[in-house]
């Protein structure tokens, strides 16, 4: 079953190449909220690095909708995120493109949505904690799967099948992640279960885990209070607030902003007692090409932050489902 819905979105997304070759793309925007967006940041980030042939970035859906940039047009691809499928915002913002003559399509879980009726292509992921799907069919890495794809098709390079292979391999690589790190996660859950505040500080691509770190896990699950802060914006000012009773999670990655998460865990070092890192080098990505590991490896840390997080749901006793304000009123 597994294999026949991994099939499924290799079509979806190569559907979407043949696509983007008809249309003459020349801008690339991610468009979703929450969650939903952080998940998509890797694709922007990579375009931006890897080609020179489109412009990407990405936006907030309901400041995509209330500011929309002037370049929305018939040679953009506009790719879009509910886990849902009728985040209003971001429907609307899948309304909006359509009518600026834009290509769109969309991840979700949900079929027959309200954002599969809005755009022109769409692209399934698996969210069922009852019953779990292999990483591989998770947003994650279906994300990767569409960057390498676009990439492919705008820098006229062959590295999909091998991609595609490496996301296979996730699942692995995180099961033995989270042996690795359950006593560590223990430990952590123990110790800060009454922390009312943990930063979390990463640069680079882990700085999208660092935001579902915070709004997704620390805020959303365990209503605590956090806040994500780039590693470079560290010593900018908000280092003053730290002392020896901060709470902070830093995120090293393997990629060329690693300097800056190093600088920042050699301050805090030095400066508190409640300090928490989770390092990719410690991590075995040896069955993955080295132009991989670093984004591999940023998948394997969101592994871990949930696995963080599940564990001091557990001492809390406050499960991760738990809300009081979504889905429960309306605003």
């Amino acid at each position: 079953m597994h294999e026949e819905k991994v099939r499924l979105v290799d079509s979806q997304i190569q559907q979407l190449m043949e696509m983007v070759k008809e249309r003459e793309i020349e801008q690339v925007y991610f468009v979703a909220c929450g969650g939903s967006l952080a998940t998509l940041q890797p694709g922007k980030y990579t375009l931006q690095r890897e080609t020179d042939k489109v412009f990407a970035e990405s936006y907030n859906a309901a400041e995509f909708v209330a500011d929309p940039p002037v370049r929305l047009n018939e040679k953009t691809l506009v790719v879009l995120n509910s886990q849902s499928g009728g985040t209003a915002e971001t429907v609307a913002a899948a309304r909006l493109a359509a009518e600026r003559g834009a290509l769109t399509t969309a991840f979700t879980t949900a079929p027959g949505s309200a954002i599969e009726k809005t755009v022109e292509q769409i692209i399934y992921y698996y969210d069922n904690p009852a019953d779990p799907f292999p990483a591989v069919l998770t947003i994650f890495p279906e994300v990767v799967k569409l960057t390498w794809a676009l990439l492919d098709t705008l820098n006229g390079t062959s590295c999909l099948g091998e991609v595609n292979e490496a996301m296979l391999r996730l699942q692995g690589t995180m099961d033995k992640a989270c042996e690795q790190y359950l006593d560590a996660a223990r430990k952590f859950a123990a110790e800060y279960r009454h922390e009312d505040l943990i930063y979390t500080i990463t640069a680079g691509l882990n700085s999208c885990v660092g935001y579902v770190m915070t709004n997704c896990l620390v805020m959303e699950s365990l209503w605590k209070h956090s806040s994500p802060i780039h590693a470079g914006e560290f010593f900018h000012g908000a280092c003053e607030a730290v002392d020896n009773t901060t709470t902070v999670l830093v995120l090293m990655g393997m990629g060329k902003t690693r300097s800056l998460e190093e600088r920042v865990v050699k301050f805090l070092l030095r400066k508190t007692k409640k300090l928490i890192v989770l390092d990719a080098n410690a991590l075995d990505m040896s069955e993955y090409p080295a132009y991989l590991w670093e984004i591999a490896s940023t998948l394997v840390l969101n592994r871990l932050c949930a696995l963080y997080i599940d564990e001091m749901s557990y001492v809390m006793g406050h499960p991760v489902s738990s809300r009081r304000y979504m889905g429960v009123e309306k605003y």
